[in-house]
């Protein structure tokens, strides 16, 4: 999990510099600033994704274990 986190956060580091440091304004062509926002996009919906992944499946982990039941010879049900 540890792992997990760590490129998470050097993903977010790298885009955050990249957004920090703009080039010269007339450097950008409108196709390369839509290119930026649709990368970055994109990075921030793979992370939600594996975020919420990571988070479900801890929940189903946790969950209870499940009920076992069963019947004796006259059809009586006997938790164990």
């Amino acid at each position: 999990m540890s792992t997990l986190r760590l490129i998470a956060l050097v993903v977010l580091v790298a885009v955050a510099a990249t957004l920090a440091q703009p080039a010269r304004a007339e450097a950008l062509e409108p196709m390369t600033v839509l290119a930026i926002v649709g990368v970055a996009v994109g990075l921030v919906i793979i992370i939600v994704v594996v975020v919420i992944a990571n988070i479900r499946e801890r929940q189903g982990a946790a969950a209870d274990d499940p009920v076992v039941v069963a019947l004796d010879d006259a059809g009586a049900v006997q938790g164990l």
